[in-house]
C-alpha cells in the first residue's frame, strides 16, 4: 500500500493563492476605494457650481438657467449620459429643507427661488472586478438660492413698515384712529401677532389711493385681533417672505458734516437760525425752544428732542422750498413731544439738483443710523400735534417707534421704517404717503450654496 503525502511546496502554493486573493481585495480597495472617493468630490464640485449657474442664470431672468446648469455640469466631466452619469436640475428643488413641502416655505423662503442638481456616477472597478464588485456609485446634491429685489415685499409701496423679524412688529392699541392715504401697511414679522390690534376702540383704515380703494396690511406673520376688532382694511396675513434683518440693503454713508467739529452756540439762547452741520444734539442748548434751520443736512450725534412747547422749522415754505436731513449717528433717537410743532421736509428734487452730492440723501427728512451690535433697539416716538407737518421718510430701523396722535390731516406726508412701530394714543393720526418722495432700498442680487 502506498501512501500519498502533501508537500509543502503545496501547502505553501494553496496559502499564496489565499494571500493574493487578500491582496487583490486591499489593492481594489485602495485603488478603487480611491478612485469613487476621487470622484465623489469631483461630482460634488460640478453639482455645487452647475447649481450656482442655474441660480445667477435664473437671477438674471435667462429662460433657458437649467440648460446652462447642465452646460456647467458638462464642463466638469457630467455629461448625462445615462451610463456613466446621470445629471438632475430641479427649481423648486424635489427633496429636502427646500422643497415646496416644507413647512417655512413661503414664511423663510419661496421654494421657486432654489436650484437643485443632483448627480449620479458610475465608476467602474479594477482590481475589485475580482471580488464580484463591477461598479461603485456616488450620489451627490447641491442647492443654491437667488435673491434679489423681487424675492421680498416692496417695502417702496407701503406708508408705513415695521422690520422686527419676530413678536408684535406692528401695533395698534388705545383709542387712535389711524387714516392712510396712498400705501399699505408692512409687518415683516413671522409671528401669531405680527400685526396685533389689542382694543376695539379706535380705527386702521387704509385707503390704497385717494379715491378711497381700501388697502392692505400685509404681514410675514399672522394677525392678532380682539373678537370684532377688525380694522377697516384689508388683512393679508402669510403674504410676503420674510426680509432678513438687519435688512440686505446697504446703509447710507455718513455725511460730510459727521466729519467736521461740532458746532457750539454760545450762551443760552430761546431762539436762535441754525445752519448746516455737525451738532451734539438737537436742539443744541436746551432752553432753546424756537428753532429755525437752514436747508442742509444736520449731523446729530446723540438725539433729538423737541419738547412740547418747541418750535422747529425749515425756513421757506413747506415741501417747496429747500429742505433738510437729520442723520442720527448710530444709538442715537429722536422724540417730538405732543403739543410741539415741526414743520420739516427732505431735500426737494432741484435742491439736489443743484448740488448732485445731495442724492444720497434725498427724500430722507430723519435717518437714524442702526447700531445692530447694541443688541437694544432704541426708543423712539413721534407725538403729532396740530401744528406739525412732515414730508420725507423717517427711517429707523433699529428705532421702537411709537406714534401718537393729534396730527391734522397733512401731519404726516412720509414714510415711516421702523424696528417696531406702533400707533397710540386718543387723538387720531393721518399718514399720505406717495412713492415719488421716498427713498429707493435696492436688494443686490445675491447667490449662495444652501447644501
Amino acid at each position: 500500500m502506498k501512501h500519498k503525502y502533501f508537500t509543502e511546496s503545496a501547502q505553501a502554493l494553496i496559502l499564496v493563492a489565499l494571500g493574493a486573493i487578500g491582496l487583490f481585495g486591499i489593492a481594489g480597495l485602495a485603488i478603487d476605494g480611491s478612485a469613487k472617493f476621487s470622484d465623489r468630490r469631483h461630482a460634488q464640485n460640478a453639482a455645487d457650481t452647475a447649481a450656482l449657474e442655474g441660480a445667477l442664470s435664473m437671477a438674471r431672468g435667462q429662460v433657458n438657467w437649467n440648460i446652462d446648469a447642465l452646460d456647467r455640469a458638462l464642463e466638469n466631466g457630467y455629461d448625462d449620459d445615462h451610463t456613466s452619469n446621470e445629471v438632475e436640475v430641479h427649481s423648486p428643488p424635489i427633496s429636502g429643507a427646500y422643497a415646496c413641502s416644507s413647512p417655512n416655505n413661503n414664511i423663510r423662503f419661496d421654494c421657486n427661488d432654489y436650484v437643485q442638481v443632483i448627480i449620479d456616477s458610475h465608476v467602474d472597478t479594477y482590481f475589485a472586478r475580482v471580488v464580484g464588485i463591477l461598479q461603485t456609485h456616488n450620489h451627490v446634491e447641491a442647492v443654491a438660492s437667488k435673491i434679489t429685489s423681487d424675492n421680498y415685499f416692496k417695502i417702496g409701496g407701503s406708508a408705513v413698515v415695521a422690520l422686527n423679524p419676530e413678536g408684535c412688529a406692528l401695533m395698534a392699541q388705545g383709542n387712535t384712529n389711524v387714516q392712510v392715504v396712498g400705501g399699505g401697511l408692512y409687518s415683516n414679522s413671522a409671528s401669531s401677532c405680527s400685526f396685533k390690534k389689542e382694543t376695539c376702540a379706535g380705527t386702521t383704515n387704509i385707503d390704497a389711493d385717494a379715491l378711497g380703494t381700501v388697502g392692505t396690511i400685509s404681514m410675514v406673520g399672522g394677525a392678532s385681533l380682539n373678537t370684532g376688532c377688525l380694522p377697516d382694511a384689508n388683512l393679508a396675513p402669510g403674504a410676503a417672505i420674510q426680509l432678513p434683518f438687519p435688512p440686505p440693503w446697504d446703509e447710507i454713508t455718513p455725511p460730510a458734516q459727521c466729519s467736521q467739529p461740532t458746532i457750539n452756540i454760545t450762551g443760552n439762547p430761546s431762539a436762535a437760525v441754525l445752519s448746516p452741520g455737525h451738532y451734539t444734539a438737537m436742539p443744541p442748548k436746551n432752553n432753546m425752544k424756537d428753532i429755525t434751520l437752514q436747508p442742509g443736512i444736520y449731523c446729530i450725534d446723540t438725539d433729538i428732542t423737541i419738547g412740547s412747547t418747541d418750535y422747529i422749522r425749515v425756513t421757506g415754505t413747506f415741501g417747496v422750498s429747500p429742505g433738510v436731513m437729520f442723520y442720527i449717528k448710530p444709538g442715537g433717537s429722536f422724540k417730538f413731544n405732543g403739543g410741539s410743532r415741526a414743520q420739516l421736509w427732505g431735500m426737494t428734487p432741484a435742491q439736489v439738483a443743484l448740488d448732485p452730492t445731495l442724492a444720497p440723501y434725498k427724500n430722507y427728512v430723519i435717518y437714524a443710523a442702526p447700531d445692530y451690535a447694541s443688541g437694544t433697539p432704541q426708543t423712539c416716538n413721534i407725538n403729532g400735534g396740530s401744528g406739525s407737518a412732515f414730508k420725507g421718510t423717517i427711517y429707523a430701523p433699529y428705532c421702537s417707534i411709537t406714534m401718537n396722535g393729534g396730527s391734522g390731516p397733512n401731519g404726516f406726508q412720509t414714510q415711516i421704517i421702523g424696528f417696531d412701530v406702533k400707533f397710540s394714543g386718543t387723538s387720531d393720526i393721518y399718514l399720505t404717503y406717495d412713492s415719488s418722495s421716498s427713498p429707493t432700498f435696492d436688494i443686490p442680487i445675491q447667490i449662495g450654496l444652501t447644501k
